[in-house]
């Protein structure tokens, strides 16, 4: 039987795991309300199939590897430590490979590369470092009222750290959001309780089974701690993504319905996320052939109306506790 996640759930002393760290966003308008910094956190316990940020998904330092802005120069495989990048062949016909599963992401390869091909994904610093760099655009955060969110990957993947890092830029008087698929123990989202503004949370399907086939987690568990969080006062949005052939039946949006439908007044907003393609790309540059929805179109308004409708029925009014894209605004 699976556990339930952090990962530094094995660690029964509480060592705080320090999580590598893929980008810290400045500007972002769509991970809480008003102007935010987003940090990413390198590391998740979900598969969901449609990731847009799959650099996220694994622990360990990946290379983006841009085959387009490569010139073949081969510096890199004169520098790789492992064999990783190597030339096949002689002469005319030799080829630049790169065996990922040698690759250690050491970032060798990407410090000599001339022309960028080769980015090196997920940086480790210190809590000091991420706040200082996080709270650099706090004279935004004050006049769009927006602030920082800590996300991934998923924080609760690492809760003993998201936990400190959470305390340590509450003490820096900043609205702070947390998103989170909620699959984790209940006692590490309790504790953030008291240093969270706002927790931002996906429900993926109401169907128990088709989340632990596809996306690898137990949404008993989420629904759970959604509750638990609830009944704690929390304030939180609900966030939907809606996903071509997984999530975007009539029976699915009527599953989302009759549940949110019972929290209508507890929770903050429904945002519904509709798919779109961005991630694509970043599969290629990271070498994986998983992505399953590889030239599938962005979409559009027209399929999630209903869903729309749906729940304005339910009482949910659209532009206040109801978005499409997750875009907040500005609280006033």
């Amino acid at each position: 039987m699976r556990t339930v996640p952090g990962c530094d759930s094995c660690d029964t002393k509480n060592k705080i795991i320090r999580p590598l760290i893929t980008n810290i966003q400045r500007y972002s308008l769509q991970d809480g309300p008003g102007i935010r910094t987003t940090i990413f956190l390198k590391g998740c316990s979900l598969r969901c199939p449609w990731c847009h940020n799959p650099e996220t998904q694994r622990t360990l330092p990946e290379v983006n590897y841009n085959v387009e802005n490569c010139s073949g120069c081969a510096k890199c495989a004169e520098h790789c430590p492992t064999g990783a990048t190597y030339i096949e062949g002689e002469g005319t016909d030799s080829f630049l490979r790169f065996d990922r599963t040698k690759c250690t992401g050491c970032g060798e390869c990407v410090r000599v590369c001339l022309t960028g091909a080769r980015e090196l994904i997920g940086q480790s610093l210190t809590i000091d470092e991420i706040v200082k760099e996080a709270v650099a655009d706090r004279l935004f955060f004050l006049n769009s009222g927006g602030g920082i969110t800590i996300s991934g990957g998923d924080p609760l993947y690492f809760p003993h750290f998201s936990i400190e890092l959470a305390k340590r830029l509450k003490n820096e008087h900043v609205h702070l959001a947390v998103e989170t698929a909620a699959f984790c123990q209940w006692t590490y989202l309790e504790q953030l309780v008291e240093y969270i503004d706002l927790f931002l949370i996906d429900i993926k399907t109401m169907d128990a089974a088709k989340y632990k086939k596809h996306i690898k987690g137990e949404l008993g568990v989420i629904l759970k701690n959604l509750e638990n969080l609830l009944e704690k006062k929390a304030s939180v949005r609900v966030r939907l993504p809606i996903i071509p052939g997984f999530n975007d039946s009539l029976s699915d949006y009527e599953a989302f319905v009759n549940y949110l439908g019972q929290l209508r007044g507890k929770i903050a907003s429904v945002d519904i996320l509709t798919f779109h393609s961005y991630g694509e790309k970043k599969y290629q540059f990271l070498g994986r052939e998983d992505y399953q929805y590889r030239s599938v179109p962005n979409m559009t308004y027209k399929p999630i109306k209903v869903l729309v409708d749906m729940l304005t029925e339910a009482g949910f009014l659209p532009g206040v506790s109801l978005t499409v894209g997750g875009l907040i605004g500005v609280n006033t």
